[in-house]
């Protein structure tokens, strides 16, 4: 009896130390929560910068800036946790803002060490910028503080700019740094006066390095041929007085061996709205010159990248299951670069966005009750 009394008393002294809280747990005053992170290098030292969200009086939102230099990005990062009092928690990162110099070196490093880092989410969005990262951060903060615009808000889903911006997160950089026959391309943007950040197009990366440059309608043409949702519902314009809207599309790759070739037909299908044209043009004549201009670019576009050996538009990733993993490792650089590309681009005009005439019925009552 007086055996199992002392049983009761231990188990009951462990119970009462799993029902003790968070032990290590820390007040979240004492706690900094960046949202943004800048890398770039000055000189031979990595230097990192984190943008804190911090209250002032009345519970205003303001955002505050700190930077750490070192050796390697773990380093700097340690050097600038020394600059500040509290805690500072990476898991809130929503962007990583890279240095364009960065990417003609070669960001693999970086990237890995960012997969590796136990604290370091791999969901936020990646992008690079043309400037200096100190002046960029400095006049986004201004920005957000006279205007208050959400940061980094035309970069995120159902915004302005994402049907001409590759939103890419950290994982896929990762992803399309490592693979055999997919490559990525990262959007890249400046400080802006006025708003948060100017967008000029995207950086296409193989292995890490910057090798091409894409302009914003060949990244809608990316988005399309990658079968992206939110290129429906946006406006292509075809001549300096045509512009018609996307309402539906469809994209259908059909892959064909003759002998030792690869013949690819790209079948682009599309439903359209008319929004803006001369008078003269009929259906006809605006879904002709759709066609061609579509098939132009697109074909064009992808000869760009056969020619530096990237491939961001899944051409390859389609038929990579017909290769061994040995065949793979080269498929960018020998077999890719070969594959003989057709475009074909049908249009159909669902509204053609002519003017209603004010003498028809339907205007009958309001007429009557103008002249009474």
């Amino acid at each position: 009896m007086k055996r199992n009394y002392w049983i009761k008393i231990i188990i009951s002294f462990v119970l009462l130390a799993l029902l003790s809280g968070c032990w290590d747990s820390r007040d979240i005053n004492y706690r900094s929560t960046p949202i943004l992170m800048g890398v770039t290098k000055d000189e031979d030292l990595y230097h990192v910068f984190l943008v804190i969200p911090v209250s002032v009086v009345s519970e205003q939102r303001n955002l505050a800036k700190v930077d750490g230099k070192g050796a390697t990005i773990v380093d700097a990062i340690e050097q600038l946790k020394k600059k500040i009092e509290t805690t500072i928690d990476l898991e809130h990162i929503g962007f990583v803002v890279l240095g364009e110099e960065l990417g003609k070196e070669g960001i693999g490093k970086i990237i890995n060490t960012f997969m590796r880092m136990r604290d370091m989410p791999a969901t936020p969005t990646v992008a690079f910028t043309k400037e200096d990262m100190d002046t960029y951060i400095d006049q986004m903060i201004n920005t957000f503080q006279k205007v208050g615009v959400p940061i980094f808000g035309f970069l995120e889903k159902q915004t302005g700019w994402e049907i001409y911006s590759p939103e890419v997160s950290l994982w896929q950089v990762y992803r399309g740094i490592h693979s055999y026959t997919s490559d990525i391309a990262v959007p890249i943007i400046s400080s802006n006066e006025n708003l948060e950040m100017d967008y000029f197009g995207a950086l296409v990366l193989k292995n890490g390095k910057i090798v091409e440059t894409l302009d914003d309608l060949e990244v809608l043409l990316m988005n399309l041929l990658n079968n992206e949702e939110n290129v429906i519902k946006t406006f292509i314009t075809i001549d300096e007085t045509t512009d018609v809207e996307l309402v539906e599309r469809d994209v259908e790759y059909d892959y064909k061996y003759n002998g030792g070739e690869i013949d690819l037909t790209i079948k682009l299908e599309f439903v359209m709205i008319v929004a803006e044209a001369e008078d003269h043009l009929d259906d006809e004549d605006i879904q002709k010159k759709f066609e061609e201009k579509v098939e132009k670019d697109t074909l064009q576009l992808v000869e760009k990248l056969q020619d530096k050996h990237a491939d961001v538009l899944g051409i390859s990733n389609r038929i990579r299951k017909n290769y061994t993993h040995n065949e793979l490792k080269n498929f960018l650089n020998e077999t890719y670069p070969n594959i003989n590309v057709k475009v074909e681009v049908e249009a159909v005009i669902e509204n053609n966005g002519k003017i209603r005439n004010l003498n028809n019925d339907d205007f009958e009552d309001w007429d009557k009750q103008k002249q009474d």
